[in-house]
């Protein structure tokens, strides 16, 4: 079978690292399936690993409608629901945010075109030292074993509504057939 992607599992680019203890590896989930071995850096000890019979997680539900309601009480009740979310779970599910479906949908559907692409092309993207935007993948400037097996594509918010910042972010480092994605 052949395989639609190369080896995910890459040495960094970066002339600056020579040392081969410290050199990192990179990780894309879209073509990990592939990989027949997997690096030591990537393998966790079996006492930090989720173990087979864990329970069910149920990921807390935070309404914005609530908390967009005006209601002192029902805004504190919120924050404090996202406080506790944010404390055990380090994350939780917007609902009631009055964000069009079908806009939802169409950026899921984006956002898996971006990261289902090869490595090469997502690179185009990363993200720069010091910098919050772009993409970002094992944070290898981060760890040097026990890598996370994630990728993440990360813009600031921005207040000003007639602002295109993530668009623009795509236009000019990865070109106009990208503009979409923004």
């Amino acid at each position: 079978m052949a395989m639609p992607h190369p080896p995910v599992l890459l040495a960094p680019q970066n002339p600056m690292e020579n040392d081969k203890d410290t050199q990192k590896l990179t990780f894309e989930a879209s073509s990990m399936q592939y990989q027949p071995n997997i690096p030591s850096q990537f393998i966790w000890p079996d006492h930090e690993k989720p173990c087979l019979t864990s329970p069910e997680l149920e990921v807390p539900a935070i309404d914005l409608k609530v908390f967009l309601s005006g209601n002192p009480q029902a805004i504190s009740s919120a924050c404090s629901q996202v406080h506790e979310a944010c404390k055990k779970h380090g994350f939780f599910h917007i609902v009631n945010h009055g964000v069009d479906g079908k806009l939802k949908s169409q950026a899921l559907n984006l956002l898996d075109d971006f990261f289902s692409m090869q490595l090469s092309k997502k690179q185009r993207a990363q993200r720069k030292v010091g910098e919050l935007c772009g993409y970002a993948n094992s944070f290898i400037g981060r760890f040097s074993s026990k890598l996370p097996w994630k990728e993440t594509l990360s813009f600031r918010y921005c207040a000003d509504h007639s602002s295109k910042t993530v668009e623009e972010y795509f236009v000019n480092v990865m070109g106009e057939d990208f503009k979409q994605l923004g």
